[in-house]
């Protein structure tokens, strides 16, 4: 079990040394894809996880975490290959029904392994500093690759891509490695009923259950965003292909620094302003961005990441802690799925202002959206009380 945590650790840093993302919009461009274009790929991607989020959390339910893991790398090297050989809308797009049915069959089972596995030990109690130090990780793991891909792509823009799917391939022997924990699984005759009830209990019965959900999903939503925006931001203020992949590198390094302390982030503020403060950070950043578009204000995308790099091992902890190990990875997935189906709506519609109007009126409009669609959030899970019921 001890060797799983490692594991984790080791598949996640794999996982995240994505040495194309700080170039991946110039590569789309360069492949003839407009902005609109590129966030409908995105949504389609969006809407993959969407359809197979749920079904795929129940597999790794009962039929294993490992093997639904093992499928998910599978798909995402062949995700990759697609895009090494894309030259149009349509093979990108192939490319990413590919890495949305891998991410599918990845999340959520290797958070519910990593909490089985030190439950297994007695040490689930550690599992928010595994999630924190593994957001760390993949922080670092992000930020090395986002130097190493700017260089590479200096060379051509698809070089990062064939060098990353050979990374990828690393995946597999090393999840191969992992060690299924024992635990009580419940006896099932009808897999879609099952769902069907666990979507349910997450979504409508479990109140507490649901709104951490939601605006979970809705500070991924909030963040994601961001990242289809920042390199065409990079190109309004006129900063250079070479220095995209350092200043990607700059804004995960401190991802990882906020990851290191989120649960000290937390004590600091206390879980009401925490929770609060998330959505006013983003939405402030945007709007900053969008009425003051400069290299003076450019910090201000480090607020993002301060959001993505603490939020998610507060969150993830909560909803273990609270749900049953036979239906974690289930519930996990339906967080997922919420995220991603946001995504798949709002996401275009980012895209159409982009190209009708301009990059500083899409930060506005997302701005106050995420805004209005947090405050609103935080505002019903106040008048529910959650706040005074989740778990120190």
């Amino acid at each position: 079990m001890k060797r799983n945590i490692t594991l984790l650790y080791a598949i996640r840093s794999i996982r995240t040394f994505l040495l194309f993302v700080p170039v991946i919009v110039p590569f789309f461009q360069e492949n003839g894809l407009t902005q609109t274009q590129i966030y409908t790929v995105q949504s389609i991607y969006a809407v993959m996880i969407v359809l197979l989020e749920i079904p795929s959390g129940y597999f790794a339910d009962y039929v294993g975490r490992k093997r639904s893991m093992l499928v998910g790398v599978i798909f995402a090297v062949i995700g990759h290959v697609a895009y090494c050989y894309a030259h149009d809308f349509s093979t990108i797009l192939i490319g990413a029904i590919n890495l949305g049915i891998a991410y599918s069959f990845i999340s959520g089972a290797d958070s519910a392994l990593a909490y089985d596995s030190l439950l297994t030990i007695k040490k689930e109690s550690d599992y928010r500093k595994f999630e924190a130090y593994s957001y760390s990780l993949t922080g670092i793991s992000e930020a090395a690759a986002s130097i190493i891909g700017g260089l590479l792509a200096l060379v051509t823009l698809r070089l990062p891509l064939y060098v990353q799917t050979s990374i990828y391939l690393t995946l597999i022997p090393l999840v191969l490695l992992l060690q299924e924990p024992q635990r009580e699984k419940k006896k099932t005759k009808n897999p879609l009923v099952d769902i069907i009830d666990i979507t349910k209990y997450a979504l409508i019965q479990q109140q507490e259950v649901k709104w951490l959900i939601f605006y979970s999903a809705t500070l991924g939503t909030l963040t994601y965003t961001m990242v289809w925006l920042t390199q065409p931001y990079y190109q309004l203020l006129g900063i250079s292909l070479g220095w995209f992949g350092i200043l990607w590198s700059t804004q995960l390094g401190f991802m990882a620094i906020f990851a290191r302390y989120a649960n000290a982030y937390e004590m600091y503020l206390g879980k009401t302003k925490a929770f609060a403060s998330f959505t006013v950070i983003g939405s402030v950043s945007y709007i900053v961005m969008g009425c003051y578009p400069s290299l003076i204000t450019l910090p201000f995308i480090l607020g993002f990441y301060l959001v993505r790099g603490v939020h998610t091992p507060i969150f993830q902890d909560y909803v273990n802690a609270i749900v049953s190990s036979d239906i974690r990875a289930t519930v996990l997935s339906v967080k997922n799925l919420v995220q991603k189906l946001q995504y798949a709506i709002l996401g275009p519609i980012i895209g159409v202002v982009t190209d009708a109007y301009s990059i500083q009126t899409a930060l506005l409009f997302s701005g106050v959206m995420y805004g209005m669609i947090g405050g609103y959030t935080l505002w019903r899970m106040n008048k529910l009380k959650i706040f005074s019921e989740v778990k120190d």
